[in-house]
């Protein structure tokens, strides 16, 4: 990443021809460099310059930490807006930070860490702070991330959880941590299970093999299969020829199947349930 100026610095280099993108209050950027990048490296430009106006010893944090971390997190709201976390809370009124939402709240050693040289909440404190401010598929989401990216483990989880013990929607973070599950592979996966824990219905096995097949969602009492369907399996004509192929193999073995979309998962799981409901209940199951 390009180094972030000062002001001073900035007067000090006005002959040289270089423009200066102005991306914070006393805080700039090549433009070329900046125009080049990553959406990324503008992240860790933006979070750096952030850093740069706060006092208290700050780290980004929640859906910023999570980005900055690789985790994905659950509608795009927050990509508008950076959040930074610090412990010390100042005398008379706040500051306006455009486009920065500081949050004050414990910061122990062991819940920070840099990443690509911002300072950081560390994975499983992010996790946490989502899932104790967010909803509860939100935060299942960013945990199940990074359980399966063994970015953090369930144990890290739970400590940072007790340090935390006496803050707003911990109790919502640990039933985010008792529902988390490396296995899942994605954010669908990870909305799905939600809906049907909320919805009542048995609990399915993830990723389980048939044979030569693997299946994302097996409810091996009932021979159902449920499959959360990303919009890259229809991307290749091929790849739906054998998707087709491999549907046809599992039902010719006695498996009823049921396929979703994204849209439906998050924008319908009510229905999405229902139709999981009504197939498992042809197949024997009752609640």
């Amino acid at each position: 990443m390009a180094p972030l100026l000062r002001l001073a610095q900035l007067r000090a280099r006005s002959g040289d021809g270089r423009r200066f993108l102005r991306l914070r209050r006393n805080a700039y950027a090549d433009e070329m460099w900046f125009a080049a990048a990553n959406e990324r490296d503008r992240l860790i430009a933006h979070s750096s310059a952030a850093l740069m106006r706060l006092a208290g010893d700050p780290v980004m944090s929640h859906e910023t930490a999570a980005l900055l971390h690789g985790l994905p997190t659950l509608g795009m709201r927050h990509r508008a807006v950076l959040h930074a976390t610090r412990t010390r809370r100042h005398q008379g009124l706040a500051p306006d930070y455009p486009g920065l939402l500081v949050h004050h709240a414990g910061l122990p050693d062991g819940h920070r860490c840099t990443v690509d040289g911002v300072p950081a909440t560390c994975v499983a404190r992010t996790v946490i702070d989502l899932a104790r401010r967010r909803s509860v598929r939100a935060g299942i989401v960013v945990a199940d991330a990074a359980l399966h990216a063994q970015l953090c483990t369930v144990e890290e989880l739970r400590l940072v959880s007790a340090d935390c013990a006496a803050w707003p929607g911990i109790a919502k973070a640990r039933r985010v941590i008792a529902l988390a599950d490396s296995l899942s592979e994605s954010p669908l996966e990870s909305i799905s299970r939600v809906a049907f824990q909320v919805h009542g219905l048995p609990t399915p096995r993830l990723q389980a093999r048939l044979g030569d097949d693997r299946v994302d969602f097996l409810w091996d009492r009932w021979r159902v299969i449920g499959e959360a369907d990303g919009l890259e399996k229809y991307a290749d004509p091929l790849a739906i020829a054998r998707e087709k192929e491999r549907e046809e193999r599992l039902k010719g073995l006695g498996f009823a199947i049921v396929r979703w979309m994204w849209r439906e998962a998050y924008r319908r799981p009510d229905e999405l349930s229902d139709r999981v409901r009504a197939t498992l209940a042809r197949a024997g199951w009752r609640p």
